[in-house]
């Protein structure tokens, strides 16, 4: 089987840093999107790390090995981002989330830490191989998400790691929060049946950025069509 994906990322209407950044590689098998957190330089310093790690970045062996050696890179780039805010001598936040999918034949595997998300569409079904690393809170600030995981949050690193078996006829749907919070599944499930991929993406384009659209906004859709 061979995925074929198309992308689109946007700094959305408030926001005029983009602080995301995605990869993709229909060659490889293997699609990222990541949201920067920190701010400006620090949030887009972030996320590019890991995009610009894992495009230069080789694998070999069988398909549990290239799931090792992606997750011991996830730990490497944990680290890089640690002692960058351990060595700084300003008080800064640096970060990010990270959401990657990687098929090989017909198995795939999720590899994701903090609220990226990516989403299935199997017979007509549309659900989320994710879990977002995340809680609501209501404080001074009111209902607002906090990350309970991303690279270089405080304490251990978390990432979670989702094997599954791949149909050909499968649709997936990577993307930042900035899109899931701002359009329904409803939406979502409509642009993945679209008769094609560009086609659904520019659905999902035109239906978030109709919206507030108050954070950056990037997602990757992959399928067999």
């Amino acid at each position: 089987m061979i995925f074929k994906s198309f992308a689109f990322t946007h700094p959305g209407h408030i926001r005029k840093v983009n602080e995301d950044s995605f990869y993709a590689s229909d060659d490889r098998g293997l699609w990222i999107v990541c949201d920067g957190m920190g701010g400006h330089e620090e949030g887009n310093f972030a996320s590019h790390l890991v995009t610009d790690i894992f495009e230069e970045m080789q694998m070999s062996g069988d398909f549990e090995n290239k799931i090792f050696i992606m997750n011991k890179q996830i730990e490497n780039i944990h680290n890089i981002l640690k002692n960058k805010v351990e060595k700084s001598v300003k008080d800064i936040t640096i970060g990010t989330t990270l959401i990657l999918l990687f098929i090989e034949g017909n198995k795939g595997v999720c590899i994701h830490s903090g609220d990226s998300r990516c989403y299935n569409l199997r017979d007509n079904v549309l659900s989320t191989v994710t879990k977002d690393h995340s809680v609501e809170i209501n404080d001074l600030y009111g209902y607002r998400k906090v990350l309970t995981s991303a690279l270089s949050a405080p304490g251990n690193l978390f990432v979670e790691t989702t094997r599954f078996i791949v149909k050909k006829d499968d649709l997936f749907l990577l993307c930042s929060d900035g899109l899931y919070d701002n359009i329904s599944s409803k939406i979502i499930k409509l642009s993945l049946e679209d008769k094609s991929l560009e086609i659904g993406m520019e659905r999902l384009r035109s239906s978030v950025l109709s919206t507030k659209a108050d954070d950056n906004i990037t997602a990757i859709m992959v399928g067999n069509k």
